[in-house]
């Protein structure tokens, strides 16, 4: 069905989690057009540096408010150097957790006491 007018249609809360991983720049768009505004507390969009600048920069163009595209964890992940598919989904599951948990970005070997 249409992405957009299907996530437009999910009652999207605070404590809702969005990850945009669609086929293309179009579909990525829509998904991002129907959820950049919504209250989740997580939305990533995964891409390249350049497909990401070009939706950015036409969804503002289109009205979407630059404080909510700001919030947009994109590209989505965290620099794990992550290769893999299965790599690349456990960067952004920790990504996630990180956001859920308030947690810092740190290595716990440097929070050692002794």
């Amino acid at each position: 069905g249409n992405i957009e007018e299907n996530l437009r249609n999910f009652d999207i809360r605070e404590n809702d989690y969005v990850v945009i991983v669609t086929k293309g720049h179009v579909n990525d768009m829509e998904a991002l057009r129907a959820t950049a505004e919504s209250p989740a507390k997580y939305v990533g969009m995964i891409g390249s540096q350049k497909k990401i600048k070009f939706v950015m920069e036409q969804l503002e163009k289109e009205g979407i408010k630059k404080e909510a595209l700001d919030k947009v964890y994109a590209p989505t992940g965290l620099d794990i150097a992550a290769r893999l598919p299965e790599e690349i989904a456990i960067s952004i599951l920790s990504e996630i957790v990180l956001i859920k948990n308030n947690g810092r970005l740190e290595h716990k070997r440097n929070l050692r006491k002794f």
